[in-house]
């Protein structure tokens, strides 16, 4: 009996160590689903992160990109510098930033764009080289990364202002080893951080900001070249012709006034002016015989003197960035009623620089000493003007310069009242 009680005994302790064990098995099983579902979860966390950097990095390289693509069609140092504050601080979501371009004549930075800063510190600000942090960013030619730019001794804040954002990155602008310039971005939110790829990517934005802007400088320089050749030949013309003396300058001055006037875009108003300012050019291959004939020309004579537009376009269409003024040239006796040349073009097919430049050539015309004659008082250029709108002028035009006309005579009014 005590046999069998023993092996009851035996049973029931074997039956539960094995129930200890499944129990302690389940246990240990549930535990390693637990460590291995938490670190599945930390796994997928951090690949979301991941992820969630890598759409940043695109967004930020397509945004590099895409400053890039606009940029290449800018030729205005004033809208580049405002585009790259715009573009860096669409990168680094923010809307405090600006662009500072360094004077090697004075050795000083001053702001030419920005977002975020108020006009009077745009205006005032000087920062010298090596002073504060942009200085010594354009100085050192190094980007500076700050983390509190309330209490960071390198910083001068300019007129006491109050930062709301503490994070701060300034970097060069450079082209080969020359430094022209510095970017600065302030973090968005008062808690926010930047980190060392924001560093790196404005730095790209600022190195490609950087040969546009010496592109952009190197452009400008290589077209003041050619107008400055361009208007000595214009002169030229006017020197050859003594009854156009100084006709090309006053044309250049209407066209300017007349463009402000139907509010064209500043780059359209250069290009009339440069047509305004040349569009006689083509009267250096007139002979001088015809050109300073006092008498009525024959019709050869005519046909000849026709073919100044065309000339002058010949001079002017190799030069690349004349090529939107050639036309103007080309066409600036035509009529607005088709019946001019040299196609008898009509209407909105005639480029407006050209019917501006019609305008104002008639003008002064009717104003100016001839061969043929003296020079006639203005009220009878203004009545030639009115009488032809519609028919050998575009009227919106001349309403236009009816309006600039009007404005100098009263200008002219006031002065010579005030001297009185």
């Amino acid at each position: 009996m005590e046999f069998l009680y023993l092996k009851e005994i035996l049973l029931i302790a074997i039956f539960i160590v094995v129930l200890i064990f499944i129990k302690r098995q389940r246990y240990l099983a549930q535990q390693r689903e637990l460590i291995y579902g938490k670190r599945l979860k930390e796994a997928q966390s951090q690949i979301q992160e991941y992820i969630s950097d890598l759409d940043n990095l695109i967004v930020m390289l397509v945004g590099i990109h895409e400053f890039g693509m606009t940029a290449t069609g800018i030729v205005s140092k004033e809208e580049l510098t405002q585009l790259v504050v715009d573009s860096a601080c669409k990168l680094m979501r923010t809307d405090k930033g600006s662009l500072m371009l360094l004077s090697h004549e004075t050795n000083e930075l001053t702001i030419a764009a920005s977002q975020g800063l108020s006009p009077e510190v745009v205006s005032t600000t000087r920062i010298k080289l090596g002073e504060s942090i942009s200085g010594k960013v354009a100085q050192t030619g190094r980007a500076i990364f700050v983390e509190d730019i309330e209490t960071d001794m390198r910083f001068m804040r300019a007129n006491n202002v109050h930062y709301p954002s503490k994070s701060f990155i300034s970097v060069p602008l450079r082209v080969k080893n020359r430094i022209i310039g510095v970017l600065n971005i302030n973090a968005q939110e008062p808690n926010a951080r930047f980190e060392e790829r924001d560093v790196r990517l404005l730095t790209i934005l600022a190195d490609q900001a950087a040969i546009t802007l010496e592109n952009i400088e190197l452009y400008s320089n290589l077209q003041n070249f050619y107008l400055e050749m361009v208007q000595t030949l214009a002169r030229a013309i006017d020197a050859k012709d003594s009854y156009t003396h100084e006709h090309a300058d006053r044309a250049r001055k209407y066209a300017r006034l007349i463009g402000m006037k139907l509010n064209l875009p500043e780059v359209m108003i250069r290009h009339i002016e440069y047509a305004a300012l040349m569009h006689d050019i083509g009267k250096i291959g007139i002979d001088e015989n015809i050109l300073h004939k006092p008498g009525k020309l024959t019709e050869e004579e005519r046909e000849i003197i026709k073919k100044h537009p065309a000339i002058g376009n010949r001079i002017i269409a190799p030069v690349a960035f004349l090529s939107p003024v050639a036309p103007m040239v080309l066409y600036h006796q035509e009529w607005y009623n088709g019946q001019g040349y040299p196609e008898g073009l009509a209407g909105e097919e005639i480029p407006l620089g050209a019917r501006i430049v019609a305008v104002i050539d008639a003008y002064d015309a009717i104003t100016s000493d001839r061969p043929y004659r003296k020079a006639l008082p203005k009220e009878v250029a203004v009545q030639e003007l009115k009488k032809g709108a519609d028919k050998q002028f575009d009227p919106k035009v001349v309403n236009a310069f009816l309006k600039v006309l009007e404005e100098e005579k009263q200008e002219k009014t006031s002065k010579d009242s005030s001297i009185i």
